[in-house]
């Protein structure tokens, strides 16, 4: 009984063995000294197509098809026979496994067999490469990657980093790995809540900071990192990657400031800027579009630029946008209606561009109504000149004929006695000739062809000195209100001229207030800016002498205004006056150098500006006029040069019946010759000074050489009193308005030759 049981025993636990060994997955046998089978087991005979105990009896030599004792597993083998564990790996029937051999001992410890343990690790391996080729592209990645990249502990040592961790920051390995993590950013308190935002949600992405360098150089950085766990749980460390964005940072604000500059440069336009698709569609604009129509944003998003015009405006516009795209540019003029309904006339121009493979128009638009209002003056200041050309023509003609007239009446008068029933027509006549010259200084004042004589003022002076006279001139009816600056800046100009400016515009001032008012006259120191200047044309910026002239009467129209220094318009009634009141007061005042504005309103009064340069010298006290005297006769020479006949003769009668010997020539290369001829002494040259070929100017200069000793009288029906001031005999010579009379001859001929030294010699003493 207890021999059979434990045979079964041995039975069954072989059995169970045996079930074991086919179950393991690996593979168990053994070979005897002739390298032969003895034994196979194990599941994994399966993977090899081998059924348990199949290679039993086969030697090794057979079973791997060689003959060659030194392939691995022959070898091995062969080692365990010989006393000695040997393991390998080595592939079969593409499979992959990995091996153990040993030697098996008998009781005596003589080695019977060799027994070998295999296991198929075709997939752990597959798997082990795997990890190992995931290991490299990381590490690849981890080595080679642009961003730097760090493992750090929680205490913020750094275990580990790549290059480029090292680059941005300019340290080395070894002062890396010495570095707290802390050290690295510009606030430490930044990397706290940093590691608390990575704490709380695991991990933390582009959480922007700003990190130092070793140089002390702070960047621009955003950080993104990942916790990492212990085994139980814990957070051990953290694994991040830095990228440096300060050169992307510099960018965005370089970007951020083009465009603000380029957003407040087409915001200071002083028009309109815009940019549309050749839909029509708005891309851009100024916030001047939106003022100027009354459109808001929103609006103007959803309009079309032809959406601000009406009527045939709208027609130039449409025809202005397909000229942009056809020939590339366009420049018109049209009226933009804003929401209100309000028309104003802008200047448009475009331009095409490409942008975004789209064809757009760009462009800006500025308001004209400034420029067309200074080209309406303008025109106005052109016109004024040429009637003021014609007029001093036309006067200084007109004036050789009154000369005539007016010293031939003068000289028939002289002539008749007391009761010669022909003195008073002959009166009449030199009334009229009076008359008529009085006009021709008006014209030659307007065309500013008349001679001043400037000296430097206080304009309050000249207004006081005419004030008595003006309270005479306007009446009891009207109110006349002073009202001067104390510390009035000096002027230079005619007193004379000034006095006749206030008496003028009193005047008028007068005529348009028939029930009575207020005449007010006001004085003031000025400074008038670019801004004044650009909306007075042809008025300059700088400082001035105001004189202000304003009344209380009836005020004119648009119409009127534009026209009231034209000479001979009015609106009075006929007979009232000739319309040279206001031209006059014009002419005076341009050739005084300044300048003069209306502003009136019908019913609501006028008021006058006139301003005059500001001078820095000090101003001069005002002499009353001397009272001229009596005519004087004389015996000197005189060479007299006039290219008119008519006066000519009638100059030299004058002049030869109070007593002086005349030469007489008719254009200045006469004069020439017979002041060359002349024996005896010449007192005075008397000439005209326009004359074709040579004038009065150049005749003087050459006498002067010719003949040192004698003056120079000027006689002209007008001139610029510049003629005058300039040349070595200036200081000598003297000068007679035409229409002259006689008496007026006479004296100024009695004046100079009774003068200072002769040019000449003065022009040697300075």
């Amino acid at each position: 009984m207890g021999a059979k049981h434990t045979e079964q025993a041995l039975q069954d636990r072989e059995a169970r063995l045996r079930l074991l060994f086919d179950q393991m997955p690996g593979i168990l046998w053994s070979v005897d000294q002739d390298l032969r089978f003895t034994s196979s087991v194990g599941g994994g005979l399966r993977a090899l197509g081998l059924q348990p105990g199949q290679v039993v009896g086969m030697t090794l030599f057979e079973y791997f098809q060689t003959d060659d004792p030194a392939f691995a597993p022959i070898a091995a083998h062969q080692q365990a026979l010989n006393g000695e564990v040997s393991g390998y790996e080595f592939e079969w029937e593409d499979r992959t496994f990995q091996t153990r051999v040993e030697p098996l001992r008998d009781g005596n410890g003589a080695i019977t067999q060799a027994v070998g343990v295999a296991f198929d690790i075709t997939e752990a391996r597959s798997a082990r490469d795997a990890l190992r080729e995931s290991e490299h592209r990381y590490r690849t990645l981890f080595e080679q990657s642009r961003d730097a990249i760090y493992v750090s502990t929680l205490g913020g040592a750094l275990l580990d980093f790549n290059p480029s961790m090292l680059s941005l920051f300019g340290y080395s390995g070894e002062e890396m790995r010495q570095l707290k993590a802390e050290k690295l950013y510009a606030d430490p308190a930044d990397r706290l809540r940093f590691r608390e935002a990575v704490e709380r949600e695991g991990y933390a992405t582009d959480y922007e900071v700003k990190l130092v360098a070793k140089d002390g150089r702070a960047m621009d950085c955003l950080v993104s990192s990942t916790a990492q766990y212990a085994e139980d749980g814990s957070l051990a460390g953290y694994q991040g990657i830095i990228r440096d964005i300060t050169k992307r940072k510099q960018a965005e604000e370089t970007l951020r400031k083009e465009k603000e500059f380029s957003e407040a440069a087409t915001g200071s336009l002083p028009g309109l800027f815009y940019l549309f698709d050749e839909e029509g569609r708005f891309l851009r604009w100024n916030r001047n579009l939106e003022r100027v129509s009354g459109y808001s944003s929103d609006e103007i998003a959803r309009m079309q630029p032809l959406d601000f015009f009406t009527g045939d405006d709208k027609r130039i516009i449409a025809e202005s946008f397909e000229e942009v795209f056809r020939k590339g540019h366009t420049a018109v003029e049209a009226d933009l209606v804003s929401k209100d309904g309000t028309s104003t006339p802008h200047l448009f121009t475009g331009t095409m561009v490409t942008l975004d493979d789209r064809r757009c128009a760009v462009g800006a638009a500025i308001d004209v109504v400034e420029r067309r209002r200074l080209e309406q003056q303008l025109r106005q200041s052109q016109k004024m000149e040429a009637v003021g050309q014609l007029a001093g023509g036309v006067a200084h003609d007109f004036n050789n004929v009154l000369t005539v007239v007016l010293s031939n009446s003068e000289l028939l008068l002289r002539a008749m006695g007391p009761q010669d029933p022909r003195r008073e027509e002959l009166q009449d006549i030199r009334e009229a000739a009076h008359r008529a010259a009085s006009l021709t200084r008006q014209l030659l004042a307007f065309s500013r062809k008349q001679v001043l004589k400037p000296q430097v003022l206080n304009l309050n002076e000249v207004v006081v000195n005419v004030e008595k006279m003006l309270r005479r001139l306007i009446g009891e009816d009207i109110e006349l209100v002073t009202m001067f600056e104390p510390q009035l800046w000096a002027a230079e100009a005619d007193p004379g001229q000034i006095e006749q400016i206030v008496m003028n515009l009193a005047v008028n001032a007068r005529d348009a207030m028939p029930d009575g008012g207020k005449l007010s006259i006001e004085t003031g120191n000025v400074e008038l800016d670019e801004t004044f200047a650009r909306s007075h044309y042809p008025i300059v910026p700088g400082r001035y002498v105001m004189v202000a002239m304003c009344d209380t009467g009836e005020g004119m129209d648009a119409e009127t205004r534009s026209r009231i220094f034209e000479p001979f318009f009015t609106t009075k009634k006929l007979g009232k006056g000739t319309g040279l009141g206001l031209s006059t007061v014009y002419g005076i005042v341009k050739q005084s150098g300044g300048y003069i504005w209306a502003y009136s309103e019908e019913g609501l009064g006028t008021t006058f500006k006139i301003y005059f340069p500001r001078v820095e010298r000090e101003a001069e006290s005002l002499e009353p006029a001397s009272v001229a005297p009596d005519p004087v006769s004389g015996s000197e020479t005189v060479l007299l040069v006039e290219d008119n006949e008519s006066v000519r003769t009638l100059a030299r009668r004058i002049l030869e019946n109070e007593g002086y010997e005349v030469i007489e020539a008719h254009n200045a290369a006469q004069a020439l010759l017979s002041g060359g001829r002349h024996e005896g002494r010449i007192d005075l040259l008397l000439t005209d000074l326009v004359m074709p070929e040579i004038s009065g100017r150049e005749l003087a200069e050459k006498m002067s050489g010719l003949r040192p000793e004698a003056r120079v009288l000027f006689v002209s029906g007008y001139t610029d009193h510049a003629v005058l001031e300039s040349g070595p005999w200036s200081a000598g010579a003297g000068f007679l308005q035409k229409p002259f009379t006689p008496d007026s001859l006479a004296r100024k001929v009695r004046e100079v030759l009774d003068g200072a030294q002769p040019h000449k010699d003065r022009a040697t003493d300075t």
